[in-house]
C-alpha cells in the first residue's frame, strides 16, 4: 500500500456513499489501493453520535485494506466523540485492516487531556498515516 511512494491529499478522491450517507459535512475519501479516508468535520458529539455511528459502522463494512481517521477539520470533541472515534479503530482493527488517525494539533492536546492520546497516536498528515500503515 503505497510502499515506494507518498500518497499526497490529491490523490484521494470521494468514495460513493456507503448504505448511509454521510450525517453532516462528513466525506469519505479514497485511494485506488483501496485506502480509505474518513473525513470529519465540525462538531463530533453526544448531539450528532447516532448517525455518526452508524455512517461510520457502514464504512467498517466496506472492508477496505486500510483507514485513516481525519480529524484536522473538526471543530468540537467530545468524550462520546472520542468514544465513536475508538470504536471505530476497534472495529477495523478486529478486521485485520491498518488503521492511524491524523489531527490538527489542537486535538492532540484534546486527546491527552481525555487519555487517548497513547491509544490514537495521531499523525499530522495522510502521507505520514499512510507510511505508518504501510510498515505496520
Amino acid at each position: 500500500m503505497h510502499e515506494n511512494s507518498l500518497l499526497s491529499e490529491d490523490d484521494l478522491v470521494p468514495v460513493p456513499a456507503p448504505a448511509w450517507p454521510a450525517p453532516g459535512a462528513h466525506a469519505l475519501r479514497g485511494a485506488r489501493d483501496g485506502l480509505l479516508v474518513v473525513d470529519l468535520h465540525g462538531d463530533i458529539d453526544l448531539a450528532n453520535a447516532t448517525p455518526l455511528r452508524d455512517w461510520l459502522d457502514s464504512v467498517v463494512a466496506l472492508r477496505a485494506p486500510a483507514y485513516v481517521v481525519d480529524l484536522r477539520r473538526t471543530t468540537f470533541v467530545d468524550s462520546t466523540g472520542l468514544n465513536l472515534v475508538l470504536r471505530f479503530r476497534r472495529r477495523v482493527r478486529e478486521s485485520e485492516a491498518g488503521f492511524a488517525v491524523v489531527c490538527a494539533p489542537r486535538t492532540v492536546r484534546l486527546l491527552w487531556a481525555h487519555g487517548t492520546l497513547d491509544v490514537l497516536d495521531p499523525l499530522p498528515g495522510i502521507p505520514e498515516a499512510v507510511s505508518r500503515i504501510a510498515g505496520r
